[in-house]
């Protein structure tokens, strides 16, 4: 899907508490985003109850079923999503989109591999599934690569160009050793 001229771009970080670099980045540089958690952003915990990017379209008593609906209301339907992440081991930037239509969105991100999800590990519940749009693993928890990574991305994105990416496909989880 190109985007349109007057698309919206909502930012989002902070799905996961633990993931606070793209937070202090976005903060820090004055743009806009949605908090995806902030109670486990408060205790810098990864969920208060249960995975919130696991919780989109989950109709349950939990703190992150809850939240969930109130992301989808601060997001409009027609807006696109760039949802930040950051991974526990070292590893280079990354989009991930569970609709092809979104490689053109993560073209403009500047970074240079795109993992295609049609069978989503989340099981159709990550805020990707629920809004058009892209996750960025931005890089590991904490680094200051990762608060960088988020600047530039925004950045590129704000920019409008199409970047050359490397497409992989998720096709099942793997379960066995080797």
């Amino acid at each position: 899907m190109e985007r349109k001229v007057n698309q919206k771009i909502v930012f989002v970080a902070g799905l996961h508490g633990n993931e606070t670099m793209p937070v202090k980045a976005l903060t820090d540089s004055g743009v806009d985003f949605v908090l995806g958690s902030p109670k486990a952003y408060e205790q810098n915990l990864r969920y208060a109850e249960k995975d919130l990017n696991a919780s989109f379209g989950v109709d349950d008593d939990s703190y992150e079923s809850h939240r969930a609906k109130e992301v989808l209301k601060e997001i409009s339907e027609d807006a696109l999503v760039v949802d930040f992440h950051t991974t526990e081991k070292e590893a280079e930037p990354f989009a991930i989109v569970v609709d092809e239509k979104m490689i053109s969105l993560a073209e403009k991100t500047g970074v240079g591999k795109v993992v295609i999800m049609k069978h989503n590990i989340k099981k159709g519940h990550a805020l990707i599934n629920y809004r058009n749009g892209i996750s960025v693993e931005a890089g590991m928890h904490n680094s200051q690569e990762s608060y960088e990574a988020t600047l530039n991305i925004v950045k590129n994105i704000q920019a409008n160009r199409k970047h050359p990416v490397v497409l992989y496909e998720v096709y099942d989880v793997i379960s066995e050793p080797g």
